[in-house]
């Protein structure tokens, strides 16, 4: 009986770990988007399901304005300097974005700017 009983809790535990498994991040169409701001940094870091990488980084090139920004070897390090001078970091891998933007390198106006990036990647992702 105790046999049984051992099997039957082996058997739970690897049903419970393989539907851990199955849901693990970015794999479903889970969205996670965190905003940090501070007084000197503005951050943004968006978990999103890894089929959508392309449209994430095809929209973040036209937003940037220059063309191959991200190399197809994932994870990307970015360092971002746009035409007006604006300045920020990109780490990205499939299925997570992570922007810093240091505010004491920039003008608000440029703050102002990169914040639009969280509101107009919201519909590609969803």
């Amino acid at each position: 009986m105790n046999t049984k009983h051992l099997t039957t809790k082996i058997l739970t535990l690897l049903l419970i770990l393989s539907s851990i498994f199955s849901s693990c991040k970015n794999s479903g169409n889970n969205l996670s988007i965190v905003v940090k701001e501070t007084h000197n940094q503005y951050q943004l870091a968006i978990d999103y399901n890894k089929s959508k990488t392309d449209s994430v980084e095809q929209y973040l090139t036209r937003f940037i304005g220059q063309d191959t920004i991200f190399k197809a070897a994932h994870p990307s390090e970015i360092n971002v300097t746009m035409a007006d001078k604006t300045t920020f970091v990109i780490k990205s891998t499939p299925g997570d974005f992570n922007l810093t933007f240091d505010k004491s390198k920039n003008s608000k106006t440029a703050l102002n700017r990169v914040k639009k990036i969280n509101e107009e990647l919201k519909p590609i992702l969803n």
